[in-house]
């Protein structure tokens, strides 16, 4: 039973990184919608990619193993090629052995301008009116550990100032940089998942671009019990790609027995499900809470 599970695995990994997957999750990071700021929200800009490319380079090769977040960030690398000459990526700035932060990208565009120091983030969020306060507020990660809020505070009072803090020059200087000619932009992608009975008849609020589908409880999870739906629970690395066909899908009883172990262990569970009414793919979270 182990050797099948660490074939499956090794399996799973040849395709996770194969070139056509690779292709797939490219797609799925450039089409993810950017959350909308106002400008009193922000005290620093917002980065926007007005080309980028739509394949990857034939050679691309993923770095292994590599999280969610930096595989985001390698894709990141590629969308800046046709405008941007990247002059430095997760550029550590180590103080007397302690590492003080890190700057995500710093670049420049091809036609001239002033360098960027950008960071970037990409998030799965829930959306939870009932913690109020306004949208920024409601934003919780699918484990409850994570929230848009504290992130962008993060960013406000610490990544954003590092650039000019004296233990980051050294570095900037290397560059041939001066952090008073420097301009900081951030760029933040994110799936936004909102409860299954939500009322958007409001009209469009900020995140609306970025909702991606339902969370579900685990009681409502039986809603979809449907002979015409069927399943499919991705690796987190795959998160982002849509499923290349249904052939990879079960049917509910096999997607419950399984969804319902990690839920069990309180995780919350992103999954597909396809209609063969509709044949459309539809991206949901499952939560454990």
């Amino acid at each position: 039973m182990i050797a099948e599970i660490a074939i499956y695995h090794q399996t799973y990994l040849i395709e996770l990184n194969s070139h056509n997957s690779l292709q797939r999750q490219y797609k799925g990071f450039i089409e993810t919608a950017q959350l909308s700021f106002a400008e009193t929200e922000l005290p620093y800009g917002l980065f926007r990619l007005n080309r980028f490319p739509e394949a990857l380079p034939k050679d691309f090769k993923m770095p292994h193993p590599i999280r969610l977040g930096q595989r985001m960030e390698v894709f990141m690398e590629v969308a800046l090629a046709l405008e941007y000459e990247v002059l430095a990526k997760n550029l550590q700035i180590i103080h007397e052995k302690r590492t003080l932060g890190e700057f995500d990208f710093i670049i420049r565009s091809k036609d001239g301008g002033k360098p960027i120091h950008l960071e970037m983030v990409y998030k799965f969020y829930f959306l939870r009116p009932e913690l109020g306060g306004n949208w920024i507020d409601q934003l919780q990660g699918p484990n409850g550990r994570d929230h848009l809020k504290l992130k962008l505070e993060k960013m406000q009072g610490h990544q954003f100032p590092l650039l000019h803090e004296p233990e980051a020059h050294p570095y900037l200087k290397e560059l041939g940089l001066n952090p008073d000619e420097l301009e900081q932009n951030l760029f933040f992608k994110a799936q936004i998942f909102v409860p299954v009975n939500y009322n958007d008849s409001l009209g469009h609020k900020p995140f609306t671009d970025a909702i991606s589908g339902n969370y579900f409880s685990f009681q409502e999870l039986d809603n979809l019990n449907r002979q015409e739906f069927c399943f499919y629970i991705p690796f987190k690395n795959d998160w982002v790609a849509q499923p290349e066909s249904a052939d990879m899908f079960e049917p509910f009883k096999t997607f419950y027995k399984k969804i319902s172990a990690t839920l069990n262990e309180q995780r919350s569970v992103l999954f597909w499900m396809y209609s063969a009414e509709t044949q459309q793919f539809k991206r949901h979270f499952a939560s454990w809470w």
